[in-house]
């Protein structure tokens, strides 16, 4: 992974809803593969999360990688409605050592759950996929998965 100096971090937050199945496993798998690759080769970290038909992403990273990123991802045909919720300058990153977290949303309360697929800020939902991805490390080992 390169390394930026913490002058040109920014984080980025956004939510879009699927145009995948969410039966579609080797669909989503197949996302994840790539964004792992791809994101290492950017110095990209960050998070993706799949709850109820959305997609939730915290991305991390140098601001130009991270705008390029973000062109990316809205000519993606796989999803739609893509409404940046976030975006700003960080001195380090939350998910470091996670070319691609992915947390599992499940556990998440019925609150929490709405923020992270509704109302929430940018801010919200980093805070939210952050817990989530730290008891997900205090359960399985530190990332890179």
């Amino acid at each position: 992974m390169k390394i930026f100096s913490n002058k040109d971090l920014c984080r980025l937050v956004y939510r879009s809803e699927s145009r995948i199945a969410h039966s579609d496993v080797a669909g989503l798998d197949a996302i994840f593969r790539v964004s792992i690759a791809n994101n290492r080769r950017d110095g990209i970290t960050g998070c993706l999360a799949l709850p109820d038909g959305k997609f939730v992403q915290v991305i991390e990273g140098e601001q130009t990688r991270v705008g390029e990123l973000l062109g990316r991802i809205r000519a993606d045909t796989r999803h739609e409605n893509l409404t940046v919720l976030g975006e700003w300058a960080i001195r380090n990153r939350l998910f470091t050592g996670w070319a691609m977290a992915r947390p599992d949303p499940a556990p998440l309360q019925e609150q929490a759950f709405r923020i992270v697929t509704e109302t929430g800020s940018g801010a919200q939902v980093t805070a939210i996929l952050s817990a989530l991805m730290d008891q997900t490390e205090k359960l399985l080992g530190v990332g890179n998965w």
